[in-house]
């Protein structure tokens, strides 16, 4: 079962927030996980104040967090914002502290009219902490929350209960997916294949990035055409293309291409509109760092454009890190570029480098596979 740290950020020890999170808590516990709670308030306040990461007691709580399968954040919402204590302790968690966690955010208000501050004000910064995905949050208003403080006891209204219930639930089937492959499984179906960037099954993954790219940008610019770089830049012996196949059907792909000597460039990463959220472009990226270590490459370089947001998750996720300011505005960035070093005694040369990859076909009818592409 997964150990889940869930953060208390209202300042009130009576507080609505709090038992709106110890009814998660109940839900969470019922299924067999380690639930391990950090109340804000508890914390030395100058520690908090001055972002003393030394405290014992901040440090206790910032590797609890780190060390967790995945995070539930309550707070209630303040003049559209959550509480000032929370952003204290997040902004005293390393950059990426969140990496590789599902994350469930829960606010409470006594106002519809917050109820965006979710969206708008907390799930930014979860992001920017490498979470691995942010679940669908929610807001609960204090009118559907009644108290009892003789004993603990709380009365949610049936449309809270109900909500509430879904958004856990969908929060445990990431933690679960999470959990039970740390490197996404393909469907028995599925093949990974690394064929030509000319071949029919790549025509899907590059016409569909087009449109993509020229509906986020705009301008008909040679990134939006994919015309940037020669397409033979993704073919033999310093480049490779990989598409995934279900049932026939191109899902996701992905290229690499040579950026210097020891460095890789990830290029053209797409998954079908149709198949998203289930892993496939994370698994992309592992085929991709596993056909880079066999050319020979010891490291990864990549830039994903200010307007796709889904791609930076994905590559924080994965464990590349960013060289620009994650709290910058996106458009002032430009490129947002990342690298990743590949891991020691991974990286191989020459033509008998090339590993043998489980799950790649060599059969099918006008594609090549890995061992097929290592003599190209």
């Amino acid at each position: 079962m997964a150990t889940i740290v869930t953060i208390a950020s209202s300042p009130s020890a009576a507080s609505r927030t709090d038992a709106v999170l110890g009814h998660i808590e109940r839900r969470l516990a019922v299924r067999g996980h380690d639930v391990q709670r950090v109340v804000v308030r508890d914390l030395p306040p100058e520690a908090l104040l001055r972002a003393d990461a030394t405290d014992p007691q901040i440090a206790a709580v910032v590797a609890r967090i780190e060390a967790a399968d995945a995070v539930v954040v309550t707070t209630p919402v303040y003049k559209a914002a959550y509480t000032g204590l929370l952003k204290t302790l997040l902004d005293l968690l390393p950059q990426y502290a969140l990496r590789g966690k599902s994350v469930l955010p829960v606010a409470t208000g006594g106002s519809a009219a917050h109820v965006l501050a979710v969206d708008y004000a907390l799930r930014p910064v979860l992001v920017s902490l490498g979470a691995e995905h942010v679940t669908q949050g929610w807001f609960v208003l204090a009118s559907d929350v009644q108290v009892f403080p003789a004993d603990g006891g709380v009365l949610l209204s049936e449309s809270a209960s109900r909500a509430l219930h879904q958004v856990t639930e969908s929060f445990l089937t990431h933690v679960a997916r999470h959990r039970r492959d740390e490197v996404p499984a393909l469907d028995d179906d599925d093949v990974v294949l690394r064929v030509s960037p000319h071949d029919d099954v790549a025509a899907p993954l590059l016409e569909d990035l087009v449109v993509e790219y020229g509906t986020r940008y705009g301008l008909s610019t040679p990134h939006t055409q994919l015309t940037e770089v020669p397409v033979s830049d993704f073919e033999g012996p310093h480049g490779a293309f990989v598409v995934v196949l279900r049932g026939g059907q191109t899902i996701a792909g992905g290229a690499i291409r040579r950026h210097d000597d020891e460095t890789a460039e990830v290029k053209r990463v797409w998954t079908h509109a149709q198949f998203r959220r289930q892993g496939l472009a994370r698994r992309v990226l592992i085929e991709l760092e596993k056909a880079a270590a066999g050319l020979g490459y010891r490291r990864i370089h990549l830039t994903t454009g200010p307007r796709q947001p889904e791609a930076r998750a994905l590559y924080l996720a994965a464990g590349y890190l960013p060289a620009f300011d994650l709290h910058a505005d996106p458009e002032s960035i430009g490129p947002h570029a990342f690298d990743k070093e590949l891991p020691a005694g991974t990286v191989l040369s020459g033509a008998s480098a090339v590993p043998a990859v489980p799950g790649v076909s060599a059969g099918s009818p006008g594609l090549r596979s890995y061992r097929d592409w290592g003599a190209a």
